[in-house]
């Protein structure tokens, strides 16, 4: 399945391929992080929103600063 949720936190190259990589770090592929639209778009075999909520939360908890809201599958 293909999400998307909006980031905060963001500042320069340098945030987005942190993010990014925490991202894959936990499985989700074809992430793509757009700093311009404080955006991320990724693929993961969860089947409900509150999976995913569940996993971004576990990954942002160990990103201080950073956060995600208003996840939307694609």
């Amino acid at each position: 399945m293909k999400y998307k949720t909006e980031l905060t936190g963001l500042h320069c190259a340098g945030c987005s391929n942190l993010v990014k990589m925490s991202f894959e770090e936990e499985g989700l592929e074809n992430v793509n992080v757009d700093i311009g639209t404080n955006t991320a778009v990724f693929d993961i075999d969860l089947a409900s929103l509150s999976e995913v909520d569940g996993l971004l939360k576990k990954i942002f908890k160990d990103l201080p600063g950073y956060g995600y809201k208003n996840i939307k599958k694609l």
